[in-house]
């Protein structure tokens, strides 16, 4: 590439950059640190730390991450392990299935699951016909477990992310390592606790941060659940409000700080760390037969 062009594209996507990236924030960061007299305050942010509400919405935000995390690190570790490690019959599609839910957004599943058991669902609906339930007094399925349902779809839609990065780890992992644990004799538990798991570690953080700041500022799951108790939610109802609030500004803000917060402690803690472990990798000596 020419230096004229490479400087043509290079001053293209600066610009673009800018307009559509850079702008909005810096606009948002604005209004969240300006007074009414147009003046630097810090009302507006710490009121989202004071105001019960808003702190409830960050509290059930938080929640719901790391409930999240967790359950995609209990779904996509094993699956990593299955396909990384061993051969069957049905693997290609399999796994081709397991990567199906990056296709379709979230909310999708979620709107799916309260047609089946909302108030107006097909379960109730079953029910009534049957004359197993009241007409007048439908049961509300998801009720108080709506949170419990968020983080359900959130695994659901999620865990690929955590699977790729889990299964490029363990594909890239030296097993000249694990080798030598199983030569002086240590078990397969103990070995993936003491050899593997340390070093796709990496992998693992890299992908559970960005399920993490995700599932933190998911839309569109508690909307269809009607879960306004969650940040996100709160800032889509203020900007739907037609009076000049600062205050989905400054939630805005604080969401933008906890995110860069733990992708910057991610980079930190292992920006430098790899996971390959050099030498050879698995694939290379093909996986178990089942």
């Amino acid at each position: 590439m020419s230096r004229p062009l490479a400087l043509i594209v290079y001053l293209t996507m600066a610009a673009f950059f800018g307009c559509f990236f850079a702008w909005p924030i810096w606009t948002t960061v604005r209004l969240a640190f300006e007074a009414p007299d147009h003046s630097f305050t810090l009302e507006f942010v710490g009121e989202v730390f004071m105001n019960p509400l808003y702190r409830e919405g960050l509290l059930n935000s938080f929640s719901i991450a790391v409930w999240t995390t967790l359950g995609c690190l209990v779904l996509s570790v094993p699956l990593a392990l299955l396909f990384v490690r061993y051969d069957f019959t049905g693997k290609t599609l399999l796994n081709s299935l397991v990567l199906t839910p990056m296709v379709l957004p979230p909310f999708v599943g979620a709107i799916g699951i309260k047609a089946i058991l909302g108030q107006a669902g097909a379960l109730n609906a079953l029910l009534m016909n049957l004359g197993l339930m009241s007409r007048s007094q439908p049961v509300d399925w998801l009720g108080e477990g709506q949170m419990t349902g968020i983080v359900i779809m959130e695994v659901l839609h999620l865990y690929p992310i955590l699977y790729l990065n889990v299964a490029a780890a363990l594909a890239n992992l030296d097993p000249a390592m694990e080798e030598a644990a199983a030569n002086l004799g240590c078990p397969p538990w103990r070995r993936f606790w003491k050899v593997t798991l340390p070093l796709i570690m990496p992998g693992m953080f890299a992908g559970g941060t960005l399920v993490f700041i995700w599932a933190f500022t998911e839309l569109g799951v508690p909307l269809v659940f009607d879960f306004d108790r969650v940040t996100s939610v709160q800032i889509f109802r203020s900007l739907n409000d037609l009076s000049d609030n600062p205050f989905p500004y400054a939630l805005v803000v604080v969401l933008l700080l906890f995110s860069t917060l733990i992708y910057g402690s991610s980079k930190l803690l292992f920006g430098g760390a790899n996971a390959v472990g050099g030498g050879r990798a698995t694939t290379a000596r093909g996986g178990i037969r089942l």
